[in-house]
């Protein structure tokens, strides 16, 4: 039952308590290192995304009770925060994929692909001196400031509430996913689900072996999802390269090959989500329970 806001927001206790787990591990670092504590090691920017999109699933917990304006407001100083760090992780994660592919469309055609990863080697190590160092810290206490300020109101979330809306809304936008197989459909689906995933795995302590069942399953679809939203991303990162043009034959022809590759993982990625949509959105509502 959604509760008055007389006492301590179980939802913003949560929030402390994951930016709090997260600093004392980028001041560790920056003691054990002596380096800049601004300066933040690829795992610990790792680290910091998968915190703030934590943070963004237990904002959505919000939805039933409080303004979509007061949630965006939030929701944006949580994304700033995300993006600041997104080039230098996005180039890393395309790099990754990159090779993963090449890998395999190597194996199993034989063309070279050395190009291409150069040229992605050489851009991974670009982001890396580019990168500005931010203050995490001081951006973390500003969010869970803004986060007090706006969601400050009478009520305070209902976990099974805020459950049940993440719940229908991924399930809603996997439907859609699979009506038009557009690829911006399977990304807000991504989103939800991960959304849905990272609140059952905070919120319920000692599940169930139907629950247990529940959350592998989305771990499986995220993951899917997850690698669907990676390989989009490099196909972007080809396409761009193509429009500003290639003087480098053999790059050109390594980026014509990927894309066509790409192509037809993207296909299967689609076809084993949807299977998964199956299985975990089969009943209308979350059938998750928590106690008290």
């Amino acid at each position: 039952m959604t509760q008055s806001r007389t006492g301590t927001d179980p939802v913003f206790k949560l929030a402390q308590q994951r930016v709090n787990k997260l600093l004392k591990k980028i001041r560790a670092e920056a003691q054990a290192s002596a380096t800049d504590p601004h300066t933040l090691s690829p795992p610990l920017v790792h680290s910091l995304r998968v915190c703030t999109k934590r943070l963004r699933a237990l904002l959505q917990l919000y939805r039933p009770v409080a303004g979509k304006t007061a949630i965006k407001a939030v929701d944006q100083s949580i994304r700033a925060l995300a993006n600041a760090y997104s080039g230098q992780r996005d180039a890393v994660v395309q790099y990754e994929t990159l090779c993963h592919l090449a890998d395999q469309y190597q194996q199993s055609h034989g063309s070279d692909m050395q190009p291409l990863l150069d040229h992605f080697q050489a851009r991974l190590d670009d982001k890396a001196e580019s990168a500005s160092p931010l203050q995490p810290e001081a951006a973390f206490i500003a969010i869970l400031e803004r986060w007090q300020q706006k969601l400050k109101g009478k009520k305070q979330p209902d976990f099974e509430s805020g459950l049940e809306y993440a719940y229908r809304k991924a399930r809603k936008l996997a439907y859609e996913a699979e009506a038009s197989d557009d690829d911006e459909a399977y990304h807000q689906c991504r989103k939800w689900t991960k959304y849905y995933l990272y609140q059952l795995q905070m919120l319920v302590d000692k599940p169930r072996p139907r629950d247990k069942a529940l959350i592998k399953q989305l771990k499986a679809l995220g993951e899917r999802l997850g690698l669907f939203h990676d390989r989009c991303v490099l196909e972007q990162a080809l396409n761009r390269m193509l429009n500003q043009g290639l003087d480098h034959e053999a790059l050109e022809q390594a980026v014509l090959l990927m894309l066509t590759w790409l192509m037809e993982q993207k296909r299967q990625d689609k076809k084993q989500c949807q299977e998964w949509f199956e299985g975990v959105f089969s009943r209308p509502h979350n059938g998750v329970k928590l106690k008290g």
